[in-house]
C-alpha cells in the first residue's frame, strides 16, 4: 500500500514539473524592434499614440496583457487575444509624453494559450519584449512643427530667441508684459517710432539752425548801446515780476490765517452763544475769501513767466498801436 502511494505521488510530481518546464511556445510574441508612433516628430505635452505588433504562428490560441512602458514606468496596458495559424494584430496605448530623453519598451504579462475545447493555462512566449525605441522629446511652443532646439524663433513673435535674450524679452512668450501686443510688433512700433522721431529731430535742428542764424543775424545788426538798454530794462521787468509774485504770495499767506482765525470765531461764538460776534464773523468771511482769490490770482500772474510777459507784450502792442495810429492820423 506504502509503496502504491509513493508511486502515485511521484507521477503527480513528475507531471507538475513538466508542466513547469515546458518551454516557451515558439513562432509567437512581438515582431522584433517594432514600435512607431501615431505622429512622428511628436512633442512635449501632445497626445499621441504607441503601436507594437504581436503575431501568432503556432497551434494555439493566445491571450494576455501588453504592457507600454517609458523609462521602465507603466505608460499604460491592454489586452489582447490571437487565434492559432500566423494570425497578426496590432495593440496601442494613448501617451502624453513630457519633455525630456525617453525610452519606449513594451512587454508581455500573463499569457495564456489553448487549444480548442481546452483549458487556458499560462505560458510563456518565444518573443516576450520588443526592442528599445530611444528619443528626445523637445518642446515645440509656437506649435509650428519645429521644436524648439531647432527653432531660432521659439515663440513666433518675429524676433530671434538670441535678440529677445539680449534685449530682456521671454523667448517663450510672445507677450511678455501681457498688454496685448506681441513683442514683434512693439519692437516694430518702436523701430518705426524712432525713425519718426529721428526724422523729426533731423528736421528740427535744420529748422533751429536757420532761426537761430536768423537770430544771430538780428542781435548783431542791433547797436550796443540799444542792447544794453533792453537788457536793463529786462532786468528790471524781471525783478519786478519775481518782487511782485513775493508780495502776492506772502499777501494770500496772510489772507488765509485771516479765514482761520474767522473760522474759530464761528466756532467759538456758536460755543457760547454770542450772537453779535458769530454775524460779524459770518459777515467778514465772504470779504476774506474774496482777498484770498485775489491775492491768489495776482501769484499766479507774476509767478508764470508766460502769463506775465504774454499780457505785458499785448498792452506793449495796444500801446504802439495807439501811438502809431495817432501819429498816423496828424
Amino acid at each position: 500500500m506504502k509503496n502504491f502511494l509513493f508511486i502515485i505521488l511521484f507521477a503527480l510530481a513528475g507531471a507538475s514539473f513538466v508542466e513547469a518546464s515546458e518551454p516557451p511556445i515558439k513562432n509567437a510574441g512581438f515582431v522584433p524592434s517594432n514600435i512607431w508612433y501615431s505622429k512622428d516628430p511628436f512633442f512635449a505635452g501632445e497626445k499621441i499614440r504607441v503601436y507594437t505588433v504581436i503575431f501568432n504562428g503556432s497551434n494555439y490560441d493566445i491571450e494576455g496583457t501588453v504592457e507600454f512602458l517609458d523609462n521602465d514606468a507603466l505608460i499604460a496596458k491592454t489586452n489582447f487575444s490571437l487565434a492559432s495559424g500566423g494570425r497578426v494584430r496590432d495593440v496601442w496605448v494613448d501617451w502624453t509624453a513630457k519633455e525630456g530623453k525617453h525610452t519606449v519598451t513594451v512587454r508581455l504579462a500573463s499569457t495564456t494559450a489553448s487549444l480548442a475545447g481546452g483549458a487556458k493555462r499560462p505560458i510563456e512566449l518565444d518573443n516576450t519584449a520588443t526592442g528599445k525605441s530611444e528619443r528626445i522629446v523637445d518642446l515645440d511652443t509656437d506649435i509650428d512643427g519645429v521644436g524648439n532646439t531647432d527653432d531660432t524663433d521659439d515663440d513666433n513673435d518675429g524676433i530671434p530667441d538670441v535678440e529677445e535674450l539680449r534685449g530682456g524679452t521671454d523667448p517663450l512668450n510672445k507677450d511678455t508684459n501681457g498688454d496685448g501686443v506681441s513683442d514683434g510688433k512693439e519692437l516694430e512700433i518702436a523701430v518705426k517710432n524712432k525713425a519718426e522721431a529721428e526724422k523729426l529731430l533731423s528736421g528740427n535742428k535744420e529748422s533751429a539752425g536757420t532761426i537761430i542764424g536768423i537770430i544771430k543775424k538780428v542781435e548783431n545788426a542791433i547797436p550796443v548801446p540799444i542792447k544794453t538798454s533792453a537788457t536793463d530794462g529786462m532786468n528790471v521787468l524781471e525783478r519786478f515780476r519775481v518782487g511782485e509774485g513775493y508780495q502776492a504770495r506772502l499777501a494770500k499767506g496772510e489772507v488765509a490765517q485771516e479765514i482761520t482765525a474767522l473760522k474759530a470765531r464761528v466756532l467759538g461764538s456758536q460755543k457760547t452763544n454770542n450772537a453779535k460776534d458769530a454775524i460779524s464773523s459770518s459777515v467778514e468771511k465772504p470779504f476774506a475769501y474774496v482777498k484770498y482769490a485775489f491775492f491768489a490770482v495776482l501769484q499766479y500772474f507774476f509767478e508764470w513767466q508766460i502769463i506775465f510777459y504774454s499780457v505785458f507784450l499785448y498792452i506793449l502792442y495796444r500801446l504802439a498801436r495807439s501811438t502809431l495810429g495817432r501819429v498816423w492820423d496828424r
